[in-house]
C-alpha cells in the first residue's frame, strides 16, 4: 500500500484535453475568418497566421500530454485512449493548417460558397468536439453520458451534411 502512494497518479489530462479543445476552436474560427475574408490578402495572411499559431499551441499541449503519459503510473483512462484522443484532436488542427497553407501555396484567388459552407460546418464540428471533450471527466454520470452521446450524434450529422 505504501508503494502505491509513492507512484505518480492521474495527471491533469482532462484539463489538457480542454486546453487542446480550446485551441481547436480558435484555429477553426481563424480558418473561417480566413475563408470569409479571402479576397483581402492582408486579412488572409493574418488569419492563416492565427491558424498556424493555434496549431503550434495545440502541439505544445499534445507534447505535454505525451510527457505526462510517460511519467504518470495511474491514468484516469487507458493510456492508449489518451494517446489516441490527443493525436486525433491534433490531427484536426493539422488539417486546418494544411488547408489554409494549401490555399496560399496554390495561390487560390477566390473561394466558392461551398467552401464557405464547409468551413462553417468544420467550425461547428470543432465546437462540438470541444464540448464532447469537456464532458470526459464526468462521463461516468448518466446525464453526462447522455449529453456526450447527443454531442457525438450532432457531430455525425454535421459530418453527413458536409
Amino acid at each position: 500500500m505504501l508503494f502505491g502512494k509513492l507512484l505518480p497518479r492521474e495527471g491533469n489530462f482532462f484539463e489538457l484535453f480542454n486546453q487542446h479543445g480550446t485551441h481547436i476552436v480558435e484555429g477553426a474560427r481563424s480558418f473561417i475568418l480566413l475563408i470569409q475574408n479571402y479576397a483581402d490578402p492582408d486579412l488572409r495572411e493574418k488569419y492563416a497566421g492565427e491558424v498556424v499559431s493555434a496549431e503550434r499551441s495545440a502541439d505544445r499541449v499534445t507534447a505535454e500530454v505525451a510527457r505526462l503519459l510517460h511519467k504518470t503510473f495511474i491514468t484516469p483512462i487507458d493510456r492508449e485512449q489518451i494517446h489516441g484522443l490527443i493525436n486525433a484532436m491534433d490531427d484536426v488542427l493539422d488539417l486546418l493548417q494544411d488547408a489554409s497553407e494549401t490555399l496560399l501555396l496554390y495561390d487560390v484567388r477566390s473561394v466558392t460558397d461551398e467552401v464557405v459552407r464547409l468551413a462553417e460546418i468544420s467550425l461547428k464540428c470543432c465546437e462540438r468536439v470541444q464540448h464532447a471533450v469537456s464532458l470526459l471527466e464526468t462521463l461516468s454520470t448518466p446525464a453526462t453520458a447522455e449529453a456526450a452521446i447527443k454531442t457525438c450524434e450532432e457531430i455525425d450529422k454535421l459530418e453527413s451534411d458536409a
